[in-house]
């Protein structure tokens, strides 16, 4: 690829071998376009860079990895490709482009009264970066004998790391220093001089690089439909299964399977289906379910939980709620016809805690027939660990949907945009989730749900219209009637049987306390013991009820629950969504009460 011969054309090229080459698409094409602008001498390439790529050979259609595919499709007529990372130091495309390169440092010795020619250029990049300047300069002015050079490198992050520019080492300023000098430099673009940063997270390089506007980014996505069908469609599995056909060993066609693997990259495909068929196994549903889920959160690093809809459950297996439940019945109708266009990108369901709000999402969930991924506490205390592993988080978002995102404890993890002194990482993640959050094109791909118990200690700019502008708080029982439906929908999934007598003295004597979920789950939980206890197993009796609801002692502080049922009532974004009394009630007097609570509280844990 050369800046004089556009990579680009309407008509595909074609390589040596006069066998067409697959068209350019998403990330390969970005950067041939920004390539061929002439502008730009330094990219920074970035996302899945360990995945595998496509590349014609001998008219057969084969995937390898970034650096091969680098080299034989976008730069298959450079002069020169140069290699560098602080491990391997200084190695080459071919042997032939190394033979020219040390012949061109054999006259460099000579005239510099050095002997790299003999020793081998210096493996470290402060020592290297000088002696490649200078073989940038001098050798591609010859253009007839040098047709563009371009320098790779590796694990960039090792030597410009993301840091306070007060605590980089001197070492790390000047390889710094130097790229930037490279970014800037006019003769680089003139000569068709290229250096390219492959990082699996670009967050980890200095950011005084990545704001450099000589600096282009390209970002590599995890693989579409289309791609993940024509890696399924190019025979490797069925040579991996010794030429057995696809449905011999798949319940799943081609094209089923390529949607099945949303959210997985090509190399992880590659390692499923591999050990699925030189283990014996049948590709099954069940069997694509497991692997989807394990292959997800390995590549997240274990920061996630994915979960596949579960059949026969829905909204109707959650006990009160009912108008929580009745929006997301709506929510979920929008998405089972197609109607995304009107879809809420983000969703914040406030309440107490174990008001019940991980249940509801799961069922709302299963109700759309969408899987859901569960985001848990991704910071590190390693610097540069939480921005790729954000990064990866939200990638595998990105190429899943459409997914519902659960976000639990969502205060927490969001974050805000103060540093509070961790060199401005909550910051980047921050800006990082609501740019994500915010980003319209994603809307009907992306449904995100935020859970927490302290709506008010979520950033205001998580909350406004756009991100999580929809609102529905969840409430404990509100009277006998929302406290007989606990226990008698809890009872039905726990497998209890409550006779009408129990429900009648479950009415009576526990009607008018705010239960929740948890709460009455734990009172069944201790009837049953009783009726265990006494050898009648399940057959659960009211005296057992009278015991366990006797004996039932709440010991979280009421004080704090009323803190949080109120931040959730402020929290709301329609008064429909609220019981009635706190619908009618004065809010100055709610946010009179909300500030003294929490003024108490501050002062407690002081």
């Amino acid at each position: 690829m050369s800046r004089t011969a556009p990579l680009t054309s309407p008509v595909p090229p074609v390589i040596d071998s006069q066998v067409a080459r697959l068209p350019l698409c998403g990330w390969a094409l970005d950067l041939a376009r920004r390539w061929n602008g002439g502008t730009y001498s330094l990219f920074v390439i970035h996302g899945n860079i360990f995945d595998l790529f496509p590349v014609v050979e001998d008219s057969h259609l084969n995937y390898v990895p970034l650096k091969t595919f680098l080299v034989r499709r976008l730069f298959p007529q450079r002069a020169c490709l140069l290699f560098y990372d602080i491990s391997g130091g200084l190695t080459f495309g071919s042997s032939d482009m190394q033979k020219r390169f040390f012949e061109w440092l054999a006259v460099f010795d000579q005239v510099e009264n050095t002997n790299f020619h003999q020793q081998g250029p210096p493996r470290d990049f402060i020592h290297l970066a000088p002696l490649l300047r200078r073989f940038f300069e001098r050798v591609a002015e010859q253009k007839e004998k040098w047709r563009g050079i371009t320098l790779i490198i590796d694990f960039p992050e090792k030597l410009i790391p993301a840091c306070e520019e007060a605590s980089a080492s001197a070492e790390e300023r000047m390889n710094l220093v130097t790229l930037l000098k490279w970014a800037v430099a006019p003769e680089m673009a003139k000569l068709d001089v290229g250096v390219i940063l492959v990082t699996e997270s670009a967050a980890e390089l200095s950011p005084r690089l990545l704001q450099n506007p000589y600096v282009a980014q390209i970002r590599i996505d995890l693989s579409t439909m289309d791609d993940r069908l024509r890696f399924l469609q190019s025979g490797w599995a069925e040579a991996t299964a010794g030429g057995r056909a696809f449905s011999d060993w798949s319940e799943f066609s081609p094209q089923e399977l390529a949607a099945r693997t949303a959210g997985l990259n090509l190399l992880r495909i590659r390692h499923f289906l591999s050990e699925a068929i030189r283990n014996g196994l049948r590709v099954t549903q069940e069997l694509v379910t497991a692997g989807k889920k394990r292959l997800i959160e390995e590549f997240c690093q274990g920061l996630v939980r994915f979960k596949d809809p579960r059949p026969g459950i829905s909204l109707d297996h959650v006990a009160t709620h009912t108008a929580a439940k009745k929006r997301l019945r709506e929510l979920a109708w929008l998405i089972k016809n197609g109607k995304t266009d009107v879809l809420e990108r983000g969703v914040l369901v406030p309440g107490r805690v174990g008001v019940g709000k991980s249940f509801l999402i799961d069922c709302f969930a299963s109700e759309c027939g969408l899987p859901v991924m569960e985001m848990g506490e991704f910071r590190s205390k390693w610097v540069g660990d939480t921005e790729r592993q954000q990064a990866r988080v939200l990638m595998t978002i990105r190429a899943l949907g459409p997914v519902i995102v659960v976000v639990d404890e969502a205060d927490a993890i969001f974050g805000s945009r103060e540093a509070n002194g961790d060199s401005g990482v909550s910051g980047r993640v921050f800006a990082a989730f609501a740019a994500h959050i915010g980003d319209s094109s994603l809307r009907g791909r992306e449904l995100w749900v935020a859970m927490t118990s302290r709506p008010d200690l979520l950033s205001i700019d998580m909350k406004r219209q756009g991100r999580f502008g929809l609102c529905i708080p969840l409430f404990p029982a509100q009277g006998p009637s929302d406290v007989t439906d606990l226990f008698a929908t809890i009872a039905r999934v726990k497998g209890i049987s409550i006779d009408e007598q129990s429900l009648n003295f479950i009415r009576d004597t526990l009607g008018s306390r705010p239960l929740t979920g948890s709460d009455v789950e734990a009172i069944l939980i201790r009837a049953k013991e009783q009726a265990v206890l006494a050898e009648r197993d399940a057959d659960v009796q009211r005296t057992d009820f009278e015991q366990a609801a006797g004996s039932f002692i709440d010991p979280l502080d009421p004080d704090l629950l009323r803190l949080q049922e109120l931040a959730a009532v402020l929290s709301c974004s329609d008064r429909r969504y609220l019981p009635e009394h706190y619908a009618e009630a004065d809010r100055a007097l709610m946010l009179e009460e909300f500030s003294r609570l929490r003024l108490r509280g501050e002062v407690t844990n002081l």
